[in-house]
């Protein structure tokens, strides 16, 4: 009798586990890489008023890292905008395509208003990201930047390119983030074709660390690599040029960003 009632609880118990209620499968969402990997933050070096003339020190460092910076906020401002503000938007599972989708609209001054698709494809701890982005009237889906991470978002890489009129690789990214350490790196690497090419610039964020910003840049077209530290929030600084200071010694400025002499 007893065996008889096994073999006919089997059918039900094979009806629960397919229940609705447990949902369709769906692969984890992951981390979404952070902000400093595409979008690092260089507001310490921000021109105001007449300083650039005033001091030498911050403004030979402010003048390189402008450079860079206008390469992301300028050239590259549509995507760099749009992963920005995905890093705040929530995100649906599709379960036909298995893809973790964001999808938003934003708006660019002096550019327009585009409509962004964000997808993350899970592969086991692997994440394969893409962002497709709109222009009503111009141009769909065209994929202005794609990447890959771990599923906890702690390493990875981007590849941003120019424009949909020109879309060929500007920048290549490759970046960390380990909070246990406190340190987040992003490497940026110039791929477009002409002064800047193969030129880069590494930032560095470690909250463990007096100068808890860094910048080094390596600029192929003059030789030169260029290195600055400061401290966010106070904005007391250092930046070391042999080919500009014409020494291997840093040079540093104060909390007001005037020159000062760096501590022995």
């Amino acid at each position: 009798m007893k065996k008889i009632l096994a073999i006919a609880l089997i059918p039900m118990t094979l009806l629960w586990s397919c229940s609705d209620d447990d949902g369709p499968a769906q692969d984890p969402q992951p981390n979404m890489p952070p902000e400093s990997s595409m979008a690092p933050n260089f507001e310490n070096f921000e021109e105001d008023g007449g300083r650039l003339a005033a001091v030498n020190n911050w403004a030979y460092a402010a003048t390189s890292v402008g450079v860079y910076s206008a390469i992301l906020y300028s050239n590259l401002v549509v995507p760099v905008t749009a992963f920005k503000i995905g890093l705040n938007q929530d995100a649906t599972y599709n379960t036909e395509t298995e893809l973790w989708i964001w999808e938003y609209d934003i708006n660019v001054a002096g550019k327009g208003s585009y409509n962004v698709r964000l997808t993350a494809d899970v592969d086991g701890s692997d994440v394969d990201w893409t962002g497709y982005i709109s222009l009503a009237g111009s141009f769909e889906d065209f994929v202005w930047f794609e990447g890959k991470s771990n599923l906890h978002a702690d390493a990875g890489s981007w590849t941003l390119y120019e424009s949909p009129e020109s879309p060929s690789a500007w920048l290549s990214v490759t970046w960390s983030d380990v909070e246990a350490t406190g340190v987040a790196t992003s490497t940026f690497n110039v791929e477009k074709e002409g002064n800047f090419f193969e030129s880069s610039i590494t930032y560095t964020a470690n909250t463990n660390a007096d100068f808890n910003r860094s910048v080094t840049i390596v600029d192929t077209n003059a030789s030169n690599t260029i290195e600055v530290d400061w401290n966010k929030p106070t904005g007391e600084g250092r930046v070391k040029s042999e080919a500009h200071f014409e020494d291997t010694a840093y040079h540093c400025w104060d909390e007001t960003y005037n020159d000062t002499d760096c501590p022995s």
